[in-house]
């Protein structure tokens, strides 16, 4: 991810809200310790080797506690391992449409709603080919998968980036260059087929913090 956001803390293990998932480095949140606006050292390379340790530790204490399954597993993944039809769309294309739409600094860094509405309608329709015509197989699926995260990457920051209606830390609004009180608060964003973000609740913000309001 770099930056800030990446995929949401909700333990001190570095567990996240999926059960037996744990986070860690770039790929997690590092608002907790470093708000909405940070750099590539310093408190950022310190997060990198603890949060490993922390989350190796939490990961193995997990799969301790769960013993052997009791069940059949089943595969759930469904961009580019089970299309709905066709295969007709390659990674390097999907890569080539997405940096189209994120690439651009004047759409992910001074951010306006036309242009930020714009690139997350064609993204939407990126994801729609990557749903019913991306596949791969070897290891081209490795690519195809990379191709399919970073489709769905950039769709949850456009639309996440237009529910936050001000400018803060790393978010530029060019119509909207000043910080509005009302938005102190980190935004959750997810989905695939239908993308949602909204507030974090304070409630969860307060435990995630160790007890002080981020």
């Amino acid at each position: 991810m770099r930056g800030t956001g990446g995929v949401r803390i909700s333990g001190h293990d570095c567990s996240t809200d999926v059960p037996g998932l744990y986070a860690a480095g770039d790929t997690a949140t590092r608002e907790l310790i470093c708000g909405g606006f940070t750099g590539g050292g310093s408190h950022n390379a310190a997060w990198a080797a603890s949060s490993g340790s922390w989350a190796g530790r939490g990961a193995a204490k997990f799969a301790a506690g769960r013993g052997r399954p009791g069940r059949a597993v089943r595969p759930v993944g469904t961009e580019d391992l089970r299309p709905t039809g066709a295969v007709n769309v390659g990674h390097r294309e999907v890569v080539t449409a997405v940096q189209r739409e994120v690439l651009p600094y004047d759409r992910n860094y001074l951010r306006h709603a036309d242009r930020l509405e714009s690139a997350l309608r064609s993204l939407h329709e990126t994801w729609s080919a990557v749903r019913e015509g991306l596949g791969a197989s070897g290891e081209a699926l490795f690519r195809a998968r990379e191709a399919a995260a970073m489709v769905a990457h950039g769709r949850w920051r456009y639309h996440a980036a237009l529910q936050r209606t001000e400018s803060r830390g790393m978010h530029k609004r060019a119509h909207r260059p000043a910080q509005d009180p009302t938005q102190h608060h980190r935004l959750l964003t997810g989905g695939l087929d239908e993308v949602w973000s909204r507030p974090e609740s304070e409630q969860r913000q307060l435990v995630a913090s160790g007890g002080r309001a981020a």
